[in-house]
């Protein structure tokens, strides 16, 4: 903790037990404060740490162990890091998770300087698109493919890494108040040759992410919430035909029949490894609409260039079966409405190298 602390952090041990004799010789001369609370659980205490602090409370990570540390940091806004030692079963059902000091420490490190601006954000009249990064200046020579290999190997190896790209998605989340947003359903966009039950990376990234962002976890794991029952042709690799087409997605997919009559009055995040035309989110929201959703969020992790487009598409059959080719209609109305902002793109060069 004391290393943390000197990297510029304010830490605090937070307890219902009075302060040990030995706190103040242990850590004389650094930032490390105690902090008595008589009921953690309801997450004043981070509200009366980020006033008295100047910060706001998604910029509080806060280390569970406990029970009653999730509840803190749920009730409180905060950014819940989970104690991969912990044996309370509810800690250990989180995705956010650091290992060992070295890892919160490396965590602290990787995410400072990230100020929870969303590369792009943008809002239609059917759906919303958050992007976390612009992938056309993060590397030279990266592609959609190339990315995907990217996240998967930041995803797959695990650490500190991992948890400072969730940390910086969660705190971005936050800020957009999704915590806050009742009946959420949490479902990821399937790839185009995902003919599979999951995508097994980004499937695992999502529920990572939604245990660590939101009160609701609704999204029961092995079952997807879109099906791809036969590959479509990966819009990325056609350079000579119309990328912004939507038909090839609406024909090879649909919504997962486990979902059926769960869907209405539901608020629903896609969770998608990059985006460029938009057709993914476009398509997503047209098949949650018609089943009755309240609204559709999606959320990439990359954005490429800067020819985001809205799509007005109507399905016009059973969105949990097959969609015929004369099952649907399409408007692309042109350019998605919304703003970049590119000061935190260096945290980001650093989480997915």
């Amino acid at each position: 903790m004391i290393r943390i602390a000197s990297n510029g952090n304010l830490v605090g041990v937070i307890s219902n037990h009075e302060k040990p004799a030995w706190f103040d010789q242990e850590f004389v001369g650094s930032k490390v404060t105690f902090i008595p609370t008589d009921a953690r659980q309801n997450g004043e205490i981070i509200k009366t740490i980020a006033k008295n602090c100047n910060v706001k409370t998604h910029d509080i990570l806060v280390l569970a162990v406990k029970a009653e540390d999730l509840q803190m940091a749920k009730n409180g806004r905060a950014v819940l890091v989970a104690a991969g030692w912990s044996t309370d079963p509810q800690i250990k059902g989180l995705g956010l998770k650091i290992n060992s000091v070295q890892e919160l420490e490396e965590l602290t490190v990787l995410t400072n300087g990230w100020n929870g601006k969303w590369w792009f954000e943008g809002k239609a009249n059917t759906y919303t698109i958050h992007a976390l990064v612009d992938l056309s200046t993060l590397h030279k020579g990266v592609t959609q493919q190339v990315f995907a290999q990217k996240l998967t190997s930041t995803v797959k190896k695990g650490g500190s890494s991992l948890a400072a790209l969730l940390a910086v998605t969660a705190r971005s989340m936050l800020i957009n108040n999704i915590d806050q947003t009742p009946e959420l359903l949490w479902g990821v966009y399937p790839s185009s040759g995902n003919t599979c039950s999951a995508d097994e990376v980004l499937t695992d990234f999502t529920h990572r992410l939604r245990t660590t962002t939101s009160r609701v976890r609704f999204a029961k794991l092995g079952e997807p919430l879109f099906i791809r029952h036969t590959a479509s042709e990966k819009r990325s690799a056609n350079r000579g035909g119309d990328r912004t087409n939507p038909a090839g997605q609406i024909t090879t997919l649909h919504l997962n029949p486990f979902y059926k009559g769960k869907i209405g009055g539901r608020n629903v995040i896609v969770i998608d490894d990059c985006t460029t035309y938009g057709v993914s989110f476009g398509v997503a929201a047209a098949f949650l609409l018609k089943a009755g959703a309240n609204s559709v969020h999606g959320i990439a992790l990359g954005k490429f260039g800067n020819q985001l487009s809205y799509y007005d598409i109507s399905i016009n059959s059973d969105p949990f079966s097959p969609i015929a080719a004369d099952g649907f209609t399409s408007a692309n109305l042109g350019r998605f409405p919304g703003a970049t902002d590119s000061t935190a793109q260096q945290v980001l060069q650093a989480l997915i190298p």
